[in-house]
């Protein structure tokens, strides 16, 4: 009776920490550590090893080499902004590309809203090849991020966030295949980027809209599956977002949708290949096998030397696939801390984007009967091994009160025994465990707590052992 009371007991407590750690600030706390540290182990064992079906990212850099190229003058700084003529002729490269090969989806990741310097000819550059691409039907969906800012710094009304004028909103608001979009992400209390931000309100001359967020607009592009996209978990925040900004416009969110790592790209990376795409890609079926990585970088400055060298440029790398415009310079400062390593905002948008499809659209919580399933195995666990090892534990305790040094050995024989070693070897297990069902259940899309209830469970258990 005494040990079904102690492992009632256990069972309790660590229910109580499995029912608590479900609210995100109690998650966000040190009892969600354990939990966290989980599923970051998890994402590093998947990280660029899981290829799925998911469509492969085509990452177009403006580095500190492409950067470096346009300086004013040897040893001269780079520009402060990223050049529009260069941003303008990647978008025509891409606008050209023949129907059977364009990409699902292009996200540039460059905020054009940014003044330049007075009289940029740029400027007008892109307002062009944004003019063209707005009247392109063959062109594939273009999804510009855009920062906005508190709408007293600009000038108007209200308390929230507005969005400035751009010389390019004649063009793009009535565009069909153009969208402005947010990159927001939200970190945890470490700084350690988890989440995106789903939407956000802005104020626009229209009245205040939700700006979505560039990986959730993408995710519609890119998903093939009309069923999967319809039942997408993600796909709420859509009619949210347009309920929220009426009802609630200065009120800006706190959680938003977990990201799915898998993608690596550190701030001190090298030349380097990330593991090839599933053969079930349905993309192979146009694109053939010319590039099956899942992920590819490219200098843009490599591409506009080609561009203006009159080469002949191949265009399948383009195939089917999600195009990030971004940079990684250091002139920008782009770079989070993320679950895997520090890496750049373009990279943390394009695991975002793939994770929303290889999770079907969103990490979704096992249902938490399954999660109290088991704990309650665990604490079964720590049970059955102190009713196994009872007579062993009692001849410790005598051992380890003996004066005796001829006992030592003896002592020593049995130390593995100690309560508070067998149960801690119990919720390591869990821990690992735990691990192992997260590298399998995301894959799935399902991701739950076992490491925080398991260790409340086995302190507990050790604590009882005592008394």
């Amino acid at each position: 009776m005494a040990e079904r009371q102690r492992t009632a007991i256990s069972f309790t407590i660590g229910l109580i920490v499995l029912l608590l750690i479900q609210i995100p600030a109690v998650e966000q706390s040190f009892l969600g550590g354990p939990d966290r540290e989980m599923m970051e182990t998890a994402f590093k064992l998947r990280t660029d090893v899981t290829g799925g079906t998911a469509e492969p990212v085509l990452f177009l850099d403006f580095d500190d080499r492409t950067l470096g190229t346009f300086s004013s003058a040897p040893f001269a700084a780079p520009p402060t902004t990223t050049p529009r003529a260069i941003v303008a002729e990647l978008l025509d490269f891409i606008r050209a590309t023949p129907p059977p090969v364009t990409p699902r989806v292009v996200v540039l990741d460059v905020d054009i809203g940014q003044t330049t310097y007075p009289d940029d000819p740029g400027v007008k550059a892109l307002l062009d090849a944004l003019t063209h691409w707005a009247a392109t039907p063959t062109a594939p969906p273009l999804i510009i991020v855009r920062q906005a800012y508190q709408a007293a710094s600009l000038g108007a009304p209200g308390r929230g966030l507005a969005l400035p004028d751009t010389p390019y909103d004649s063009v793009v608001d009535p565009a069909s295949n153009i969208f402005w979009s947010t990159e927001k992400v939200l970190g945890d209390q470490n700084g350690v980027i988890r989440e995106f931000l789903p939407f956000e309100c802005v104020s626009r001359k229209s009245g205040v809209i939700p700006l979505y967020s560039a990986a959730l607009l993408a995710y519609q592009f890119a998903e093939r599956d009309q069923h999967v996209l319809d039942t997408a978990p993600a796909r709420h925040w859509i009619p949210d977002g347009a309920a929220h900004c009426q009802s609630q416009p200065d009120v800006p969110l706190t959680r938003g949708e977990r990201i799915d790592y898998h993608i690596s790209l550190g701030s001190t990376f090298a030349e380097r290949v990330w593991p090839n795409l599933s053969s079930r890609w349905p993309g192979f079926k146009v694109c053939g096998s010319s590039d099956t990585a899942i992920f590819r970088r490219l200098s843009v400055i490599d591409i506009h030397n080609a561009i203006i060298g009159g080469g002949d440029i191949s265009r399948e790398l383009l195939c089917q696939h999600v195009v990030i415009i971004g940079g990684t310079s250091g002139i920008a400062g782009d770079f989070v801390q993320t679950p895997l390593s520090e890496m750049n905002g373009s990279v943390v948008l394009a695991n975002a984007i793939r994770g929303l499809e290889l999770s079907h659209g969103g990490l979704r919580a096992i249902p938490l009967i399954i999660q109290v399933f088991l704990l309650m195995f665990v604490s079964l666990a720590m049970s059955a091994a102190a009713v196994a090892t009872k007579q062993a534990r009692d001849r410790y305790r005598l051992l380890r009160r003996g004066r005796h040094k001829a006992r030592l050995t003896q002592r020593l024989g049995v130390i593995g025994l100690n309560p508070i070693i067998v149960n801690g070897i119990i919720a390591l297990s869990a821990h690992l465990a735990g691990i192992a069902l997260l590298t399998v259940s995301l894959n799935f899309g399902l991701w739950g707590f076992v490491s925080a209830p398991a260790f409340a469970a086995a302190i507990t258990e050790t604590v009882q052992e005592f008394f």
